[in-house]
């Protein structure tokens, strides 16, 4: 679970056909591993989620600042230019991907089409 905001229509325009589809492979990939169906009040846990991380701020190496977030499961990054947002994504974490480990091959493969 996990969503990407992009201030810039053009942008959007641009990104939305990649967005749309590692979302749904992602979807399609939770749903064979569980067969569970996405409900409304998980997509609402998950901002709330979203909401309570804690926020570090540093200065971008181009313009304007990065913002990272870290919650018990979920981490999330934003670009600001000029107090707008540009670009934000949060995204759901495993304890594996806290941690850094690689993958093993019989995860990674499971990623192939």
């Amino acid at each position: 679970m996990g969503f990407d905001f992009l201030s810039k229509e053009k942008a959007f325009e641009a990104l939305f056909p990649k967005l749309i589809k590692s979302y749904a492979m992602e979807a399609l990939l939770e749903s064979k591993g569980n067969g569970s169906q996405p409900e409304k009040s998980k997509a609402e846990a998950f901002l709330q989620d979203a909401a309570e991380c804690a926020e570090k701020k540093y200065e971008s190496v181009g313009k304007g600042w990065d913002f990272r977030y870290e919650g018990k499961t979920v981490v999330g990054s934003a670009l600001a230019v000029d107090d707008k947002v540009v670009h934000m994504a949060f995204f759901r974490v495993s304890e594996s991907d806290r941690t850094g480990e690689m993958a093993s091959t019989r995860q990674r493969r499971r990623f192939r089409l």
